[in-house]
């Protein structure tokens, strides 16, 4: 499975980096700090999955800041089957990335074992998929 980060953190990115290294057959692809830069990228490296920061900045030159449901249908319009955990430091944000299309959400505070785990159950379901 290859990976995508986006997130403005660098210590974050580098320890989800490092988190991911550690999982056999899952490698990271690239990584974004803004919104533009992103899309640009995703649509180069086509990833499987993107670990999305929910405050990610520079969405306005593409969309709303309020309209985080268009993002998705915007990164999804360049790699049609990439699925996205969202990540965000507010618990309270869950429900809106789940309902704008994230595959899951992880609290920012949240044990690493979470987010390894959904990677897990992300990328078994895939597989899954490819076999039919």
């Amino acid at each position: 499975m290859r990976v995508f980060i986006a997130d403005d953190q660098r210590e974050l990115r580098s320890a989800l980096r490092l988190l991911i290294e550690q999982e056999r057959e899952i490698e990271v692809v690239g990584e974004a700090t803004e919104a533009v830069s992103m899309v640009a990228e995703v649509r180069e490296t086509q990833p499987d999955l993107i670990l999305l920061d929910w405050e990610l900045p520079g969405i306005e030159p593409i969309i709303s800041p309020a309209d985080e449901r268009r993002l998705l249908s915007i990164l999804r319009s360049h790699c049609p089957h990439v699925e996205i955990i969202a990540l965000s430091g507010r618990p309270e944000a869950e429900k809106e990335a789940l309902i704008s299309g994230a595959r899951a959400f992880i609290s920012k505070g949240e044990a690493p074992h979470y987010l390894v785990s959904a990677l897990r159950d992300i990328k078994t379901q895939s597989e899954k998929e490819k076999e039919r």
